[in-house]
């Protein structure tokens, strides 16, 4: 007798409201165990795998790749009485439960598991019918592996991603260099028995295109003028992030300029030592920025606050100045700009902060990070001097009260003291940081003294041996 479970969209994170399919692992008819992933869904802060909470049988799928789901909206129906057909009514979802220690009368919980990570492949059952047949083991066929922005330049070039897949990017990935190396490959003038492509050929192509306004070369992350992209995941939760900041927080900003050759030598040095100590570890100027920026919002805990208030604005509220420091770092990303969190960045060494640090970024690019990195956090460090910016205008990622920009750091005449005590021009490491904050938390000079404490650590890095 059929047993069938609806299992719809859980919440996957911190209240989110929907997510985008982008992948199925199942097929309707379909034999998965328990926590099996079923799809690959998108939210607007990570990519996550959604686990079934049953063992059966796929008997309905609700959604297309690249539909948007609201969260309770059915996903997929399991007939559970699939499970436990055959082999003397130990099925699968027996074994998970026995393996697992869940009562017979127990309602399992989704284990819900993030990222992109490509799981093991798994031999699914097709059943047509309550037995099954060892032999009608199989497997079906996997949707190539790629961020949203290298399907749509797939689709704009017309490259087939499932004949350049595996690609050359984490887990078998199939990257814009592997798409954009399938069109020149495919586009190239073969030689051979036909001969080249004739010049008269080529020059016509050249004028239609002309006329046509096409562009040879994709624009930025495969934008092409003209286009119209729809507000969805990561960018959706940044217009909502942005509008509430500018809409609700009166901020003011105050920057300074450091002389940070200090700053590089240190980390040089810092670098040298761990390697010689056997850690695979670089330690980078960001970094040792970000242990100076938890030293001094350990000194001005206003900037490492929350303003809570009413919602009808009956109370003026209150500032609740944090004790933990979950340190946010902005990235740039092929799906737009995340920022995940260091959690209690005040408890790391500077070999923690780096270590955490490469690690972050790197999930940030491959999409693999998780709801809980990109939530939660108290204050935000954004290195746009990455991108070659001197100056920039952070703005603070609500519901935080203070953000601090870094320009690039370039070689520039400085005036400094030789060891008689004398001024003399030299060419120095010199950056900017520029503090935003809120000034319903924070005043300007202690703002102003908070930015000039992380300047004051930068050029003094050894300083920060003073502190934990």
């Amino acid at each position: 007798m059929s047993d069938i479970k609806d299992f719809t969209l859980p919440d996957l994170g911190e209240g989110l409201e929907d997510g985008e399919i982008v992948r199925w692992h199942v097929e309707v008819g379909d034999v998965i165990g328990l926590n099996d992933a079923v799809a690959e869904v998108e939210t607007a802060k990570a990519v996550v795998d959604v686990p079934s909470p049953y063992a059966g049988q796929i008997v309905e799928r609700h959604g297309e790749i690249g539909e948007t789901l609201q969260v309770g909206a059915l996903l997929v129906r399991i007939d559970t009485s699939a499970a436990t057909d055959g082999g003397g009514g130990q099925g699968e979802e027996a074994e998970v439960r026995a393996s697992s220690g869940l009562d017979a009368d127990e309602e399992p919980q989704p284990l819900v598991g993030y990222g992109q990570q490509e799981a093991a492949p798994r031999r699914r059952r097709r059943s047509s019918g309550p037995s099954h047949d060892p032999d009608s083991l199989v497997q079906a066929p996997a949707r190539p592996l790629a961020k949203p922005p290298v399907r749509k330049l797939a689709k704009d070039l017309g490259v087939d991603l499932a004949a350049i897949a595996p690609g050359s990017g984490p887990q078998g990935s199939v990257t814009r260099e592997d798409v954009r190396a399938a069109e020149e490959a495919r586009t190239e003038p073969r030689a051979g028995a036909r001969g080249q492509r004739p010049a008269a050929q080529a020059a016509d192509a050249s004028v239609e295109a002309a006329s046509s306004g096409e562009k040879a070369i994709p624009g930025f992350r495969g934008r092409r003028p003209g286009e119209i992209e729809r507000i969805r995941g990561v960018r959706k939760r940044i217009v909502e992030k942005m509008e509430t900041s500018r809409r609700e927080i009166p901020s003011a900003s105050c920057s300074r300029d450091a002389d940070l050759t200090e700053l590089f030598v240190l980390r040089e040095r810092l670098t040298e030592q761990a390697r010689h100590e056997g850690l695979d570890l670089k330690i980078t100027p960001l970094a040792l920025i970000l242990r100076a920026t938890v030293v001094a919002l350990r000194r001005y805990p206003t900037l490492n606050a929350r303003i809570e208030r009413p919602d009808d604005g009956s109370d003026p509220g209150q500032i609740h100045l944090l004790e933990h420091i979950n340190l946010g770092v902005a990235a740039d990303t092929d799906r737009g700009l995340v920022v995940p969190n260091i959690k209690d960045a005040h408890h790391r060494s500077t070999a923690g902060l780096a270590s955490a640090l490469a690690d972050l970024a790197t999930r940030a690019r491959d999409g693999s990070l998780t709801p809980n990195e990109v939530t939660g956090g108290t204050f935000t460090v954004n290195n746009y001097g990455a991108f070659g910016n001197d100056d920039g205008d952070p703005i603070i990622n609500h519901p935080e009260v203070g953000i601090l920009g870094i320009g690039a750091i370039r070689e520039r005449p400085w005036v400094v003291r030789n060891e008689h005590g004398d001024q003399q021009l030299a060419i120095r490491r010199v950056g900017r940081f520029t503090l935003a904050f809120d000034h319903r938390v924070c005043d300007g000079g202690e703002a102003g003294r908070f930015v000039t404490e992380v300047a004051d650590l930068c050029e003094q890095p050894a300083r920060l041996l003073l502190h934990l």
